[in-house]
């Protein structure tokens, strides 16, 4: 499945896309598309943090907000999950391979 949005702000607009392939369930699974086993991964990571003498550490006994934002196959190139917050952080063209590969 493909969802597309318009971003509309300062006086221009773009197009952002997401992506979620039924038949990929995670990267345990091969690639649909050429039986790939490996993966460009983009994730964020974040969660709850306090300082322990003096110094800033995770707390672990509160939820994180850790966050898959695009996988594609290195074979085949094929994208199969990107959130759409990823062409708002790497913007609409890195997706096809413009020099961006994570």
């Amino acid at each position: 499945m493909t969802r597309t949005l318009r971003v509309v702000g300062d006086d221009r607009s773009f197009t952002i896309t997401g992506v979620e392939r039924g038949e990929w369930e995670g990267m345990d699974d091969a690639c649909p598309a050429c039986g790939g086993r490996e993966f460009d991964h983009v994730a964020t990571a974040g969660g709850h943090y306090g300082v322990r003498d003096g110094t800033a550490v995770l707390r672990s006994d509160f939820w994180g907000a850790d966050r898959a934002v695009r996988t594609r196959c290195r074979d085949c190139g094929t994208v199969l999950h990107k959130h759409p917050a990823f062409d708002l952080l790497f913007g609409p063209d890195a997706d096809g391979g413009a020099g961006f590969d994570p």
